[in-house]
């Protein structure tokens, strides 16, 4: 129920699922909506390989505009198209995860991460003695702001990035209700 006096009070709390957008081409949105494979996504990202969302359908809009204008000179029929992905919070929550509430230009930790996967970190994880040394392993998913300019320490304005990186994170995503936004 609205508060007396306020323009606008929000829905009651009730943990309700969360909405994640993916901005990618037309050719490859029947193939993620099917499966999303991590394993696909490029290396030397702001949290390293993976899959890439947003809360903010917006900025899934401008990554995928941004896509479709470079691969036209492969493929010059790439339309960018939006996905979205409703998870339970109660999934994410379960997740082996890392969070950045703020990207500003003292947030060492935060940029610590970003130049370790920008200058091609393998993995990051837990400090754990039950993780293996021999082969690279990853926070199923990190939380954060989006670097602009990653070496001047720049974020995006009131842009965020949900990126998921194992196949545990994957498959959230899978069992989620999902349909193409655009």
């Amino acid at each position: 129920m609205p508060a007396i006096g306020l323009p606008y009070s929000p829905p009651n709390w009730t943990n309700q699922p969360l909405t994640l957008y993916h901005g990618t081409v037309d050719i490859h949105a029947a193939s993620i909506l099917s499966g999303v494979n991590v394993s696909l996504g490029r290396s030397g990202t702001d949290f390293g390989r993976g899959f890439y969302t947003t809360t903010v359908q917006r900025q899934a809009d401008t990554w995928a505009w941004q896509l479709a204008q470079t691969m036209t000179r492969r493929l010059p029929r790439a339309k960018p198209a939006v996905l979205a992905f409703e998870v339970k919070r109660d999934d994410l929550a379960a997740l082996d995860s890392l969070w950045f509430v703020r990207g500003h230009f003292d947030a060492e930790n935060f940029w610590s991460l970003i130049f370790y996967c920008r200058g091609g970190g393998l993995a990051h994880h837990r400090s754990s003695s039950s993780i293996p040394t021999a082969a690279p392993a990853w926070y199923d998913v990190v939380i954060g702001p989006v670097a602009a300019a990653w070496r001047q320490r720049l974020t995006i304005y009131d842009a965020d990035q949900i990126s998921l990186h194992t196949s545990n994170a994957a498959a959230v995503l899978n069992r989620s209700r999902k349909w193409r936004v655009s």
